[in-house]
């Protein structure tokens, strides 16, 4: 009887021993799941211009409205036939990075950009987008946002209300690109634990939406010729917004970036848009 109550004692321990390495297994993890979470940071990183009209279709384009010619045979000679305004649009993307310091991915909800083109200009123009990124289980989804979508509950972040003088339609939203690229989509970008992720957001200035910008682009270029300069398109931007997590118990919460200032030069060959 000794030796069976000795056997026993030692599968009792051996049983002890093994719970209470089960019992700190559940304990780092119950250690690690109520650590509060915390902030995530966006860095943003620069604006790219990737597509718009050559050199040569801007003047095709303005040549019949500034330069004087009944005929319209003069500048038709000089450039061809001039683009649709469809062949006039804009394109850039917007980069940030992201970093997580969580222990569990967290999604990017929402992104919220303002753009201001000639910014010192008396006759800028503003235009600004919203993306409600898209969950699994909403195919199909075009990222336009509903109500409430990229508002801040603090001033220090730039919300939708905020440019609610924008210009309709100005700018347009395409969709983004994360971790290996790819064809813009509104799918939800997932930032993964404990680690960071580029973000690439597309934005198009609507179908006529910087023609009239473009216009003092042009009339510059014909007072630059006359002068016998260097004929140069360069638009100057700004451009602000903020990024909308879903942040565990924190709830959704927003950071801000910019305003920052640039500038786009228009290429002489047309940028054919990314895939």
């Amino acid at each position: 009887m000794r030796g069976v109550f000795r056997s026993m004692t030692v599968v009792s321990l051996l049983a002890v021993l093994g719970g209470c390495e089960i019992l700190q297994q559940v304990a780092e993890q119950n250690a690690t799941s109520q650590t509060p979470p915390q902030m995530p940071s966006v860095a943003y990183q620069d604006a790219i211009l990737v597509e718009s009209p050559s050199k040569t279709m801007m003047a095709a384009y303005y040549c019949p409205q500034l330069v004087p010619d009944p005929t319209g045979l003069l500048c038709m000679g000089f450039f061809g036939v001039p683009p649709s305004p469809a062949q006039m649009r804009v394109s850039f993307d917007l980069r940030f990075k992201v970093q997580n310091p969580n222990h569990f991915p967290i999604p990017v909800a929402e992104l919220l950009a303002a753009t201001v083109v000639f910014p010192d200009k008396t006759n800028q123009s503003l235009g600004a987008a919203c993306i409600a990124f898209c969950g699994a289980d909403q195919p199909g989804c075009t990222g336009q946002p509903g109500p409430g979508a990229c508002t801040a509950k603090t001033n220090d972040i730039k919300s939708a209300d905020d440019f609610a003088n924008a210009a309709a339609g100005f700018l347009v939203a395409s969709g983004v690109t994360y971790l290996t690229g790819g064809k813009p989509s509104f799918a939800m970008p997932q930032v993964v634990q404990d680690g960071e992720i580029t973000v690439t957001a597309r934005f198009s200035f609507g179908p006529e939406a910087l023609l009239g910008v473009l216009k003092q682009l042009a009339q510059q270029a014909v007072d630059q010729y006359a002068a016998g300069k260097t004929v140069e398109f360069i638009i100057p931007y700004r451009i602000e917004g903020g990024v909308w997590f879903d942040v565990g118990s924190l709830g959704r919460v927003a950071l801000g970036y910019g305003p920052v200032d640039g500038t786009w030069t228009i290429p002489a060959d047309q940028i054919i848009p990314k895939q």
